[in-house]
């Protein structure tokens, strides 16, 4: 069991485009695991009233900006700005009007100043880099209570395959297929309200994640801290060179041939009989709460240097 690190000392503000205290999501699961990260956290959105923001610039509280929404707030008002992923990159595997206008936000937000940039994968900061020149200052993986996914799995002898195949760029038209090619095995979403996924993926045999396009799929993380057996496309964190013992493909063995999708996936699954996947042992080293507080002490104290507040730190 992981002996939780002390929070940093400091009341922060999330600033996104929804209340994560009410809104389910990547960006929102992001956001309300700070808690867990510094002493207190408030939440803001667009909706928030300027009354509210100016007491939260008086008070030189830290604001942590969901990358885009760093415009928000005045160009002299140092901030922190989260890439999660860079939109430039989905919109070209999505052709999607929402993704391509959030690039072009991502790339107007780039521009401002007093901005310290982290990213929550190295392939992210170097896409940003490349479009951009907003390298980010620091890379920072999200991390996963590895106290509730504690890789005590409960599945013996059983055909279920876990996926989050809830949209079409994650693959939500593939397992039908692989369900009909493969009726040996039983494919289903996690299907479950937030608190109730630790327990539904321990029941699993394996995790698989068919996605054409990912930041660092928080998903992803919470499936390898419990310790599944993990199928992914080369998306997200896999473009990061990690070594995490999971099973990796190009996007285009699964987004090509049906037929070679359904053998990359029949493969993985038969090894699960002679081969014993460990991803949690990456978890342990790199996506703690322990290891998260020291990620984002070193990023408060590039805020603190930039804007000369003098920030607690512990």
């Amino acid at each position: 069991m992981e002996t939780q690190a002390p929070k940093i000392p400091l009341t922060i503000v999330h600033h996104g485009r929804f209340d994560p205290r009410v809104t389910t999501g990547g960006v929102e699961t992001f956001a309300r695991n700070l808690g867990l990260i510094f002493e207190e956290v408030l939440f803001t959105t667009p909706k928030t009233s300027r009354k509210e923001r100016k007491a939260i610039m008086e008070r030189r509280l830290p604001v942590i900006c969901d990358n885009q929404m760093v415009v928000d707030w005045p160009s002299d008002y140092p901030v922190v700005g989260f890439q999660h992923g860079c939109a430039h990159v989905k919109a070209r595997m999505t052709g999607n009007a929402t993704d391509r206008k959030l690039a072009k936000g991502q790339a107007k937000a780039a521009k401002r100043p007093n901005t310290v940039w982290v990213a929550c994968a190295r392939w992210i900061s170097k896409a940003f880099e490349a479009l951009h020149g907003n390298k980010a200052d620091h890379v920072l993986y999200h991390f996963v209570d590895v106290e509730r996914f504690d890789g005590r799995l409960e599945n013996a002898g059983t055909n279920l395959v876990l996926h989050d195949g809830r949209s079409e760029h994650k693959g939500s038209k593939l397992f039908p297929i692989l369900q009909e090619r493969l009726p040996q095995w039983r494919f289903e979403t996690l299907n479950c309200k937030p608190h109730e996924v630790p327990d539904r993926m321990r029941t699993g045999a394996a995790f698989l994640h068919l996605s054409r396009y990912e930041g660092n799929s928080i998903v992803c993380n919470e499936a390898m801290a419990m310790n599944l057996p993990c199928f992914f496309t080369e998306v997200g964190l896999m473009k990061d060179g990690e070594d995490l013992d999971v099973h990796v493909v190009p996007m285009d063995a699964v987004y090509g041939d049906s037929d070679r999708m359904v053998s990359e996936v029949a493969g993985f699954l038969d090894s699960l009989s002679t081969r014993t996947y460990q991803p949690r042992n990456w978890s342990l080293q790199n996506a703690t709460q322990a290891a998260n507080v020291a990620g984002w002490r070193k990023a408060m104290a590039i805020l603190s240097e930039r804007s000369g507040w003098q920030l607690e730190l512990g």
